[in-house]
């Protein structure tokens, strides 16, 4: 056994995927907790109607209180922070892809859609190659400019990319083009 030390590069990148190995497990049981919640919330329903239809608990007196709290849970969860993943197996097998000549519209749309927020898929985090906003799990990470990092003129990680880019259409987004047919970008 030596004693060498890893290269700069080695240990470069060692450190992040040790990070994004941790932060995908954190989000997965997150996300598992999540579920747990669900299936006691749908436990404690359960309860209530119970409850209500033995005439052990007013209805009027639950249906009040029920919408104070609902009030109260939904402020509280826009303010909470989420995990999403996209519930796409494998992009590479999705078939039906609109067929636009990005390349030729790209002086007129300046690639708007590579400003459009989504979320990764387990493929796409396991391949390695789209990054990914730690702050934001598991969105497309993007620059200040709010570009996609993967814009660089054009995609970088084209052959790769995310279903989300495979499966977007611009032809009908207001955000995009106010008439794709004319080749009139939205302002």
């Amino acid at each position: 056994m030596t004693d060498e030390k890893p290269d700069d590069e080695e240990a470069e990148n060692a450190l992040p995927d040790d990070v994004s190995g941790g932060l995908r497990f954190v989000h997965l049981v997150e996300m598992q907790t999540r579920a747990q919640v669900s299936e006691l919330t749908a436990t404690v329903d359960a309860l209530i109607e119970t409850l209500i239809g033995e005439g052990q608990l007013p209805l009027k007196a639950f249906e009040k209180r029920k919408r104070l709290t609902v009030l109260r849970e939904t402020e509280r969860a826009s303010r909470d922070a989420s995990v999403e993943i996209a519930a796409v197996d494998d992009k590479y097998a999705l078939t039906g892809l609109p067929r636009i000549d990005c390349e030729a519209r790209l002086p007129l749309c300046l690639a708007r859609c590579c400003t459009l927020p989504f979320v990764l898929s387990a493929q796409d985090l396991d391949e390695g190659v789209a990054r990914w906003d730690h702050a934001r799990p598991y969105l497309i990470r993007r620059r200040d400019s709010g570009y996609c990092v993967h814009n660089e003129g054009a995609c970088t990680i084209h052959e790769r990319r995310p279903a989300a880019c495979r499966l977007y259409d611009c032809r009908k987004d207001r955000r995009i083009w106010v008439d794709f047919d004319a080749r009139i970008p939205a302002p």
